[in-house]
């Protein structure tokens, strides 16, 4: 980002290379279209190339571009009228490395197959019956895997906030499925 504020354009060719994988899973997240979250990716660091000079040296650049990229799919969101937040069943079921590899799974056997199936649908099904904001909050943390600091910039909230509201909505996803978690 350096590089693109001082005027290198090969900068941004970078920050594309490197962050582009990220940008796209992220706005797929919430637009729940290929082509669309393609498109907002785009948009997103010509956004990052407009807003070069305001960028502040001293913040991370991962929390400000996906802030910017969310701000889009939010806008994208209104204007097309559509219900915002994908269900998490076929983002939870392909959870990936921080450079977009799959995690495959070490179960060996069908019946080790069988079980983690089953605990993603659980999943799933957990994170689906919680509100937009609450598993905004549970994605960005768990499948982004990002801390409560970088969340709070990108959410507009503070650190310690994040914190409670995650707290909180871990308890209550525990409390909720802990029956469950017991007959796996």
């Amino acid at each position: 980002m350096a590089l693109l504020c001082e005027g290198d354009q090969s900068g941004l060719a970078d920050l594309v290379r490197r962050y582009q994988t990220d940008i796209f899973r992220f706005c797929l997240h919430y637009l729940k279209n290929v082509e669309s979250a393609k498109e907002m990716a785009q948009e997103t660091f010509i956004r990052v190339f407009v807003a070069r000079r305001r960028f502040d040296p001293n913040r991370k650049f991962r929390p400000w571009v996906l802030c910017i990229a969310r701000n889009l799919c939010l806008n994208e969101l209104k204007r097309k009228k559509t219900v915002p937040m994908e269900s998490l069943e076929t983002y939870a079921s392909a959870a990936r490395t921080e450079t977009g590899e799959v995690l495959r799974s070490e179960a060996g056997g069908p019946d080790q197959l069988a079980m983690t199936g089953e605990r993603r649908a659980l999943l799933a099904q957990a994170l689906d019956g919680l509100d937009d904001d609450s598993r905004e909050i549970v994605v960005l943390r768990f499948f982004e895997r990002l801390p409560a600091r970088e969340i709070a910039e990108i959410v507009g909230s503070t650190e310690g906030a994040v914190r409670t509201r995650l707290h909180r909505i871990l308890k209550g996803l525990r409390a909720k499925y802990q029956g469950m978690r017991e007959n796996m």
